[in-house]
């Protein structure tokens, strides 16, 4: 086996630090052009993709995860339920599908089941976020016969989903995998809109350390004998002091796929979500043809930022950083936990204590890409991925996706999580590639 997990690959999020990439994949290449000297016989990278979702003030991480609670698994139940006209929906309140895609679908579409069911015809609703969950929330309101005003802070549709486009591919900065396509939704809208898959295969990756990820297996398997998982974190489970290798197996198996170091995590994480059956896809020809699919006419007011929602027995008041207060019978809020928790809207009386107390309960992780366009291909051409054990810092750019395979390119797409990508998020541009490249380097040495 390897170190790689199936949820590590769901929602790798982003937001491009790269300058000059397209709104869609329709140009030969985009983004910035990297200034790495050259110290070694490998090509350097003629363009690039970054993200840094935990300075992204709309999203401030990637995804969420389960810290160590008193509420344990139920947090998301709780951070879902209503608290009058306010509804909430995004990953963080799927217990179906928590930090993917799917989730934030199913999250919408359910707290738009709960207002045509409580509504009274002719009522206005205003959706805060144009994800897949506000979208999919708005697309089911609207299909109904409710009348629909979608915000969205940035200047684009999408969210934590967004296709950008790098040597002809799409360069998904968000969202990268349906996973367990079987059953899932999103797979309903691939086959409604005639898209593409690739079929990961996770058993086809090269490098690593099988021993290390062994010896780790060895200590989660502690985690069954803990009396409360809930308010346990992971790290009770492993050596205070560890060896590189095993930090590398912790990276792997554990920080990659919550975007959380196992000091932050509770052992009860495991535990969340119902595990998708069947391949996990690449879209070839892009996720943000589903979500155009999901949004068909809605209109979307982009650069409208949220800064506070008052509520009363008659509906809502949602005032935009302008001073522009919008009125409505309703709100949904569908913002990343990381807005929740860093308080970035003011909710008027405030939220019951235990709506609070859920949102502290739950982590913004953080998983961050680096995309890299190659004149030619230097690294195993068979493999879909590539890791790698640097024992001098264990994690980083330890994951590494052969775009070459998935889509025919000369690309590269490396991954950083939790204190690793922490640390690169504040970096300039050149820094962060270089870094790579020193990684790859040293890889193929």
């Amino acid at each position: 086996m390897t170190g790689m997990t199936r949820r590590w690959f769901l929602t790798a999020t982003g937001a491009v630090a790269a300058a000059g990439a397209a709104s869609a994949c329709d140009t030969t290449a985009t983004g910035g052009s990297p200034t790495t000297p050259h110290v070694s016989s490998l090509p350097e990278p003629v363009a690039f993709l970054r993200t840094s979702w935990s300075t992204d003030p709309f999203a401030l991480g990637s995804y969420s995860y389960l810290a160590p609670s008193p509420l344990g698994v139920s947090v998301r139940e709780i951070l879902a339920a209503p608290v009058g006209r306010l509804h909430f929906a995004g990953e963080a309140t799927s217990g179906e599908a928590p930090a993917t895609q799917a989730g934030a679908l199913l999250s919408g579409r359910r707290a738009a089941a709960e207002i045509i069911e409580a509504a009274r015809p002719g009522e206005q609703v205003i959706v805060v976020g144009s994800g897949f969950s506000g979208l999919g929330c708005a697309r089911d309101l609207t299909d109904a016969g409710v009348r629909v005003t979608v915000l969205e802070g940035r200047e684009r549709v999408g969210g934590r989903t967004w296709t950008e486009c790098l040597d002809g591919i799409p360069a998904e900065m968000g969202a990268s995998w349906i996973h367990g396509h079987q059953g899932n939704p999103l797979t309903t809208l691939l086959r409604e809109t005639g898209g593409r898959s690739y079929s990961f295969d996770y058993d086809n990756v090269v490098g690593g350390d099988e021993n290390a990820v062994a010896e780790l297996e060895s200590y989660l398997a502690r985690a069954e004998d803990v009396e409360d998982p809930d308010t346990t974190p992971y790290s009770a489970l492993l050596p205070r002091k560890m060896s590189p290798a095993l930090s590398y197996a912790v990276n792997s198996v554990l920080v990659q796929e919550y975007g959380a170091e196992p000091e932050d995590l509770a052992v009860s994480a495991d535990e969340e979500g119902t595990a998708g059956e069947g391949s996990d896809f690449l879209l070839p020809d892009g996720y943000d043809r589903l979500l155009a699919h999901v949004r068909g006419s809605i209109p979307v007011r982009t650069g409208a930022v949220v800064t506070r929602i008052a509520r009363d027995a008659d509906g809502v008041a949602v005032t935009l950083d302008s001073g522009e207060i919008l009125r409505a019978d309703r709100c949904v809020v569908t913002v990343p936990i990381g807005v929740l928790k860093a308080g970035k809207i003011t909710f008027e009386p405030a939220l019951p204590t235990r709506k609070r107390e859920a949102v502290e309960a739950l982590g913004s992780g953080l998983l961050d890409k680096l995309w890299l366009q190659f004149p030619s291909v230097f690294w195993d051409k068979k493999a879909d991925a590539v890791e790698w054990f640097d024992p001098t810092d264990p994690g980083r750019w330890s994951l590494w996706v052969n775009g070459h395979r998935a889509f025919g390119k000369p690309v590269l797409l490396g991954f950083n999580a939790g204190r690793p990508a922490h640390d690169h998020a504040h970096l300039t541009d050149r820094q962060v590639v270089d870094s790579a490249m020193d990684a790859l380097r040293r890889m193929h040495a």
